[in-house]
């Protein structure tokens, strides 16, 4: 099977070519979930629309590179050496996906939300000095590994539309934090943070912190972006 689909199928540069992320319901990246051997790494990339598309590179003894569309393997491709081309144009599928991830709620950042008080400005204050402490914490634990391969970078990055649900959503992971930014119907942005340290992810059931934000939606979504940025700037494929 495998030597099948080294020798034949459509080449992967041409798929690379037609993966969008535009016009999905929603679209997730992964790094290094769920390995089987500690020394392998892996890279997921799978979007939701009309139809599902997923690319995986897996890193063990050597790379390969697996295209996915509903759910069906269309191409697999060993490749015994680094190859820098497919490397940067799965750099830019990963770049592209979390960009558009985070375009896609601009629209809504910039809503007002009716009926702010002053309380919710002291209290938005407060969830963003908060937010802010927190998230420099992360980058520059990101920035730790920037040069030590070694290190194993576990995240994720969910934008939009819960499958089989109603929120949207932006979620994030990062190490033993589980973020997520409801987008909710009027207008307001939740925030619910999660601490799954000593757990595996998504075990805490009990928020670290929560709040609602009307007035100060985009400083929040900023910060949020500069860690996003981060994150893919750190799980680049080198």
């Amino acid at each position: 099977m495998s030597w099948w689909g080294n020798l034949f199928g459509r080449d992967p540069k041409d798929l690379f070519l037609e993966f969008s992320p535009q016009d999905t319901q929603w679209r997730v990246v992964t790094w290094n979930f769920d390995l089987q051997d500690p020394k392998s790494r892996q890279w997921t990339i799978e979007v939701h629309g009309k139809t599902s598309k997923l690319i995986h590179w897996l890193r063990e003894k050597h790379d390969e590179l697996r295209f996915f569309e509903n759910d069906r393997i269309v191409r697999k491709r060993k490749m015994p050496g680094k190859d820098p081309e497919h490397m940067a144009m799965m750099n830019l599928a990963l770049h592209s996906t979390l960009k558009h991830s985070l375009e896609s709620n601009h629209a809504f950042m910039v809503t007002p939300v009716s009926g702010a008080t002053a309380m919710d400005i002291q209290n938005e204050t407060r969830a963003l000095q908060w937010i802010q402490a927190t998230f420099t914490t992360l980058m520059r634990a990101l920035d730790n590994m920037q040069n030590k391969p070694e290190l194993i970078l576990t995240a994720a990055c969910f934008s939009g539309r819960v499958p089989d649900g109603n929120d949207d959503v932006l979620r994030v992971i990062a190490f033993n934090l589980d973020i997520f930014f409801y987008m909710r119907p009027d207008q307001s942005l939740q925030i619910v943070v999660f601490d799954d340290k000593n757990m595996g992810h998504g075990e805490s059931k009990t928020p670290t912190y929560q709040q609602i934000i009307k007035v100060t939606k985009p400083q929040f979504y900023d910060e949020i972006t500069k860690l996003v940025h981060k994150i893919a700037q750190v799980g680049e494929i080198r």
